[in-house]
This record gives C-alpha cells, structure tokens and sequence, in this order.
C-alpha cells in the first residue's frame, strides 16, 4: 500500500474480504476431513495421520491469526489517515481468526 495518504483503500479491503471469504471455505473442507482423518488413523494403526490433520488444522489456525491482524491493521491505518474505505452496513463481522476457530470446533 504505496503513499496511504492519498489512496482510495476499498480495492484492497475487498481483496482482504475474498480472501478472508476462502479462509473461511477452506476451513470447513479442513473441518469435514477429521472424520477421514480419524478413520485413516484407524485403519492404518498409526498416529501420523491424526498428527498431519492436526498439523493442518493449525496451519489454517495461524493463518487466519495473521490475517486477522492484517485486517486490524489496514483499518487502523484508514481510520488514521483518513482514507476512503468500504463501508459496510450490518451487523459488525467476526475476526477471520474466530471464524476459523469455530468452524473448526476450536472456540
């Protein structure tokens, strides 16, 4: 984000909301595979697939901690420097970080 001071900031929030969006899908493909994970894990004898799904889980965890924090700060620095940004009517959204939690029964 190149000179804030005089950029239009809306472009990038959408890019952030789409992505937040897929993070959120990806969440939920993540949160249907514990089933196949723990059946892998039964059928194999063995904790390496529990431990790789559990690795998953927490990549996704990770990611959606930063992007949460990403989008913390980009609003920050709009509402600081007086920039054009989205505005969205509604109810208030959750953190990417919480919804990735609660889709995968973290939180």
């Amino acid at each position: 984000m190149d000179n804030l001071a005089s950029k239009d900031v809306r472009k990038e929030q959408i890019v952030l909301l789409r992505f937040e969006k897929e993070l959120a899908r990806l969440a939920g493909v993540v949160a249907g595979m514990s089933a196949t994970a723990a059946s892998a894990s039964t059928k194999i004898g063995s904790e390496a697939t529990s431990g790789a799904y559990d690795q998953i889980r927490q990549a996704l965890v990770s990611l959606a901690d930063v992007t949460s924090s990403v989008h913390a700060q980009l609003e920050a620095t709009v509402a600081a420097a007086g920039l054009r940004a989205l505005e969205v009517n509604g109810v208030p959204k959750e953190p990417p970080s919480e919804v990735v939690r609660f889709i995968l029964g973290l939180g």
